[in-house]
């Protein structure tokens, strides 16, 4: 069921960008949680976004934040029940107009074909590290 897993974190990950708020929900598990590495460095274990109540809370911030959101994935590791994605997304400031171009890693944690969990962080290593992967 691994590439079922690959294929469906790939399609939050578009539905994220293309601002498809249903269809990234129906991703994911209505106990799922959610930890977003810019909010995690900022506000620390408090910031989780805890089931689909907290993702539209984080969804709409994102979008009403950021216009021309893109992403564009590097790399992709399939580790069964765990899938780790690293990628680069893009955006503009809304109303600054100021670019975004971050790279970022995932690591998604699946059950019965839903996200369950998604960590996130601002390097590769890190992602890699949190499962016991070497770079």
């Amino acid at each position: 069921m691994s590439q079922e897993n690959v294929d469906l974190v790939l399609q939050m990950h578009t539905a994220v960008m293309e601002g498809d708020l249903e269809a990234l929900l129906a991703q994911v598990h209505p106990n799922a949680e959610y930890r977003a590495a810019t909010q995690q460095a900022i506000e620390g274990e408090g910031s989780v976004f805890r089931g689909h109540d907290g993702l539209r809370r984080w969804f709409g911030e994102l979008h009403d934040l950021y216009e021309d959101l893109g992403s564009e994935t590097l790399e992709v590791h399939d580790l069964g029940d765990r899938v780790v994605v690293v990628f680069l997304v893009r955006g503009r400031g809304a109303g600054s107009g100021v670019t975004l171009e971050q790279s970022l890693a995932q690591v998604v944690t699946l059950r019965d074909g839903k996200v369950m969990e998604i960590c996130e962080y601002f390097s590769r290593h890190d992602a890699l590290a949190a499962v016991g992967l070497p770079e």
